[in-house]
């Protein structure tokens, strides 16, 4: 018997041989899919030996595309966990890529079943995205955060206004090992909303990828304690598979037909999306400024300001001659959660190369960073030749270098977006995006991630100009936005 659990993020794959009664599973395979579920599907079971089966069943977000008989997660779940420990009592807390739920198995037979909303999910495939931002994996996140006792707080009710609020510690310097552990407790307590301490069974068991997380398991069992609950995890990675493993289990019960491999994957169904005109249709109306490259300065020593954008997740510095405002150099390194880290290897950078022997005269500092690197460089080069300025006057001053004709600035960063309003090299007016959809240019790099083939924002955007029509996503909620 095989049983396929097809989510948004992996694919789960369990077999199961032997007589009734005495049946044990065989083999077991988890893999990322990268949005192209049904090639690696058909990978995985090409490798199994598909033909001669005696039955299988598929289960998960993407059910549709496979042509087996399908097993709701609900009944999949209290199969696969019954299969494992037979037929208690349990409350089973499942928290998977795009989402969580609890299920109920009462002593009365009775089976309960809560899952969150949409729009506060994200849980697995949200941690990934946030520690990755620190240049860490989720296993390195994990170790990082386990034994901290004083976490930072964060509320994990909406997942962008956590991101948002990460960033912001971060680039004030905050430790990253508090931040991270304050982002799994604030991701444990939102999946603890769904138990009832007074209703649901005592006997506890943690499903999904994030009940790998030590610190969820320690936040969740001490939770459990003051309810007189108990948490019970299944052994190994048999928490990863407990759907998988109950769709194979109900499919033996009901053999049917199976199909050939080439005839396992079904045509995804057709959407009705609304579309709208290709982004290649707007080209023309597009002027784009010629990147000025760097001049070094023919090997002569010029006086050089220093210019910092300590961003969410870039950082940026450019030396300017300070009398001509030619560009002498120019860096990039990602932020990482850790500003000041970065405003240190872009100096590093700078000093190493061919630019670095001109005099530092002046700095000025400005991004979301700004206030704690601001505060290094006064120490370094005295607070009389450091200037902190926020993102409005520096878009205003850097967009007038380039064009005094400029009167309205959009500006995407990673972490938010920005109108200003100009009138005679002024600003008049400015708003910052306050909708829950922050996280723009973030947002964008982490979906683009998800498909196979994309290496990056850049290529990303070349897809996107290809393509000859687009589709309407909405404009208002980023978890709604990659849902769809």
């Amino acid at each position: 018997m095989r049983r396929i659990d097809v989510g948004a993020e992996t694919i789960k794959a369990v077999e199961l041989t032997g007589e009734p009664g005495a049946r044990r599973w065989s083999r077991r395979q988890l893999v990322e899919h990268h949005k192209e579920p049904g090639p690696r599907l058909l990978d995985i079971l090409a490798s199994w030996q598909w033909e001669g089966i005696d039955a299988a069943a598929v289960s998960g977000r993407l059910t549709r595309q496979v042509n087996l008989p399908r097993v709701p997660t609900k009944q999949a779940q209290a199969a696969g966990f019954r299969f494992l420990r037979g037929n208690g009592p349990a409350t089973l807390v499942s928290i998977g890529s795009h989402g969580f739920s609890v299920l109920e198995l009462r002593e009365s037979g009775a089976e309960v079943f809560r899952e969150n909303s949409r729009c506060s999910q994200g849980t697995g495939n949200f941690l990934r995205q946030l520690v990755e931002r620190f240049d860490l994996s989720l296993e390195e996140a994990c170790a990082l955060s386990a034994d901290i006792v004083d976490p930072a707080p964060l509320s994990g009710r909406c997942p962008v206004i956590l991101k948002t609020d990460m960033t912001h510690l971060a680039n004030k310097g905050g430790d990253r090992a508090r931040i991270l552990a304050g982002l799994f407790d604030a991701v444990a307590e939102n999946v603890l909303v769904l138990v009832k301490p007074s209703i649901s069974p005592p006997r506890v068991t943690l499903l999904g990828g994030v009940s790998r997380s030590e610190r969820v398991r320690n936040h969740v069992r001490k939770f459990l304690a003051r309810h007189a609950m108990s948490l019970e995890m299944l052994d190994g990675d048999a928490g990863l598979f407990v759907e998988a493993l109950g769709a194979a289990s109900v499919a033996a019960q009901r053999p049917a037909w199976v199909p050939t491999l080439d005839q396992l994957i079904q045509s995804a169904p057709e959407a009705t999306l609304e579309m709208v005109p290709s982004l290649a249709f707007h080209l023309h109306r597009v002027t784009r400024m010629e990147r000025a490259a760097p001049n070094g300065g023919n090997g002569r020593a010029h006086d050089v300001v220093l210019g910092f954008d300590i961003g969410s997740t870039g950082s940026k510095m450019v030396a300017v001659d300070a009398r001509t405002r030619d560009m002498r150099w120019e860096g990039y390194v990602k932020t990482s959660g850790d500003p000041v880290g970065a405003a240190q290897m872009l100096m590093r950078q700078f000093a190493a190369s061919p630019a670095g022997f001109h005099r530092v005269v002046m700095l000025g500092v400005t991004g979301s960073g700004r206030e704690i690197v601001g505060s290094l460089m006064a120490t370094c080069y005295g607070t009389d030749n450091v200037f902190v300025l926020n993102e409005i006057a520096a878009h205003a001053e850097g967009a007038l270098h380039y064009d005094p004709r400029v009167d309205t600035i959009f500006e995407i960063g990673g972490q938010d977006a920005k109108y200003i309003r100009l009138a005679e090299g002024r600003v008049v007016d400015a708003a910052m995006n306050e909708a829950c959809s922050a996280g723009t240019g973030s947002f964008i790099e982490e979906q683009g991630r998800k498909f196979s083939g994309v290496t990056d924002i850049a290529q990303l955007g070349r897809e996107a100009l290809a393509a000859e029509s687009g589709v309407s996503l909405g404009q208002h909620c980023s978890v709604f936005m990659a849902e769809i």
